[in-house]
């Protein structure tokens, strides 16, 4: 984990090499970060890599000179042996040097007090972020009725104190270090407060988990940075790349407009490169206008920030997006004099894949200064980001954020296994204007109200000894529209040896997404045969059984990338046959050897 420290510390130099340079676009000073460390015993045994520590380093390197950053540890007790206070070097010193304190395990993991004590702290006014890193679990202090008081505290997280911080302007952002975690409490505390949730179980995912939350607090214009190629304009005063690679990969080379070649051996002394085993970071300031390329290994999760006098502004951008409701963007860009660009600006808002595959599109309309759309509505739940694009033929700047797509009604089954109880997600949901619908193994189960905004299904009785998915349709009325979601499959028996899909032979299939049209073109949804045999295929895909699309997530994301981009190229539907094959052998494995097993005693997590 030594390599997460000094990405730390790169990072650091990354912020202050461009802080002076971002005038118009500087980090916000007044935030308030809270970091807020769980040192249980449980996280003893699901933060074997000790992922906590090494979060510990990266932050620290990550707050830029200037903010207010904090630091509080919890399992029993919650301590603040750092509080808030002007993050500089010496704050920097003080919080490294707590390292062997998250390592200083006790025996309960109590939530509610720790994030009552970040949150409240002096000063408590003003914008506060509160980042939780936790593997999720409320286990508070023992004594009679124990699961009742953690089931309490737990309902207090999620129905008291989260609307409450929201309401005081605080953010609680959740990164988890087990996939045993109640995913579920994090998500929901993030949600309500405005913030992001993640589990991170190994350096990658915490280090993309970090990033994330970082440059959502301190958002800064970045450019595309594609095939090691990215483009530098003439209003740009300084980029910094951080450009990821495997260890032991030899430094990239950066390469001007101009042909000049520049390594981490030879370059001028105004560029500052730093090369470790798993990225490099090159500050170079006053840079030629033209196509800069790098020459050699560059990860997905490299970026090209720049400082520039025009940048590019949005409305605030939620951190949450909600399957099957659209989302409004709005947009601007600026500069120090007011002036316009040269040229005229098209702004896009984009949702990707983590792995930049391209989801959604949708052009952003001029009205004045500003530039407004609609992004359609997503169908597939999990962590994107929302990207907003700026391009003329002089420039280009990108904005991106970090989002969880939810569904608008969370399900889950109960303890005794004997109901699914739902609740809405979305804040405007309620009884008076959602209507559920239940279906299990082509039966209908009455859904029945429990409350203002949450329902619960009965269930039958099952044979445990077979596992079947459970699928619930919703339609929402929100400001006469309706909104029609089927959520995310509720799997009944999850361990059972045997598996059973839901497809209906005689049901018509759903649609995957699809791309908002140009403008210009016929926004009328297509028909099948003008989408062509790719779009057929995936629709297909998409309604797949769960193991099929579990293997199709395991397709690399440039192969997956590469068919989605050539959907019209015969060679491409070549490429789908032979992965559709695949899945199709690969499901019928799987489903053979599960039924050779025996049925194995599963121990659920406590929460």
């Amino acid at each position: 984990m030594q390599w997460l420290m000094t990405v730390s510390l790169a990072v650091t130099l990354l912020l202050s090499a461009s802080a002076q340079a971002q005038r118009s676009a500087s980090p916000r000073g007044d935030a308030d970060v809270r970091l807020v460390f769980d040192v249980s015993g449980s996280m003893k045994r699901n933060d074997p890599e000790r992922l906590s520590g090494s979060a510990l380093e990266l932050f620290v390197g990550l707050l830029p000179s200037g903010a207010q950053g904090g630091l509080w540890t919890f399992g029993s007790e919650v301590d603040n042996p750092l509080p808030p206070a002007p993050v500089d070097d010496a704050w920097r010193e003080q919080a490294l040097a707590l390292k062997p304190a998250l390592a200083a395990y006790q025996q309960y993991t109590d939530i509610e007090a720790a994030i009552r004590r970040a949150a409240d702290a002096e000063p408590a006014s003003g914008s506060r972020h509160v980042i939780l890193l936790t593997d999720g679990m409320v286990d508070i202090p023992g004594g009679a009725d124990k699961a009742a008081r953690d089931a309490a505290s737990r309902r207090r997280l999620i129905e008291e104190l989260a609307p409450r911080l929201r309401d005081e302007g605080v953010v609680v952002d959740a990164i988890a270090f087990s996939a045993h975690a109640d995913r579920d409490l994090l998500e929901t505390l993030a949600r309500r407060t405005g913030g992001l949730a993640t589990v991170a179980e190994d350096p990658d995912a915490l280090l993309r988990a970090l990033m994330d939350v970082v440059e959502r607090i301190f958002p800064r214009d970045q450019v595309p940075l594609a095939q090691g190629r990215f483009p530098i304009d003439k209003t740009v005063d300084g980029f910094s790349a951080l450009l990821f690679h495997d260890p032991g990969s030899p430094a990239p080379t950066l390469v001007a407009p101009d042909g000049q070649r520049y390594s981490v051996d030879v370059h001028p002394g105004s560029i500052r490169w730093q090369h470790q085993p798993r990225f490099d970071i090159i500050h170079v300031p006053s840079p030629n206008a033209g196509e800069w390329r790098i020459e050699g290994e560059v990860g997905p999760d490299s970026r090209v920030s720049v400082d520039s006098p025009l940048a590019l502004r949005t409305g605030p951008l939620p951190a949450t997006l909600y399957q099957g409701f659209e989302t409004p963007i709005e947009a601007r860009v600026t500069t120090p004099d007011g002036a316009v660009p040269e040229s005229p600006l098209a702004l896009r808002a984009e949702l990707r894949d983590i792995d930049g595959t391209l989801r959604q599109s949708v052009a952003l309309a001029e009205e004045g200064d500003l530039y407004r759309g609609v992004l359609p509505a997503p169908q597939v739940t999990g962590n994107a980001r929302l990207v907003v694009v700026a391009r003329n033929d002089e420039l280009v700047r990108e904005r991106r954020q970090a989002v969880n797509i939810l569904a608008p009604i969370h399900a889950r089954v109960a303890e005794d296994g004997k109901r699914v109880l739902l609740r809405a997600e979305h804040p405007r949901l309620n009884a008076d204007n959602t209507q559920l619908s239940a279906t299990l193994q082509g039966d209908s189960l009455p859904v029945v109200e429990s409350g203002a905004a949450s329902w619960r299904i009965d269930l039958p009785t099952l044979d445990t000894d077979v596992s079947v998915p459970l699928t619930v349709v919703a339609d929402m009325t929100l400001d006469g529209r309706t909104h029609h979601v089927t959520l995310p499959v509720i799997r009944l028996n999850p361990g059972a040896s045997t598996r059973l899909d839901g497809a209906s032979l005689d049901r018509p299939p759903g649609r995957a997404e699809v791309l908002a049209p140009a403008p210009g073109t016929d926004a009328e949804t297509p028909t099948d045969a003008a989408r062509g045999p790719a779009a057929t295929v995936t629709d297909w895909l998409a309604h797949l059984p769960d193991e099929a699309q579990a293997l199709w997530q395991t397709v690399p994301p440039r192969l997956r990338h590469y068919v989605q981009q050539r959907r019209d190229d015969p060679l491409a539907w070549g490429v789908w046959g032979v992965l559709l094959l695949i899945l199709v052998l690969g499901v019928y494995a799987w489903r053979r050897a599960r039924a050779r097993r025996r049925p194995v005693k599963r121990e659920e997590p406590h929460v």
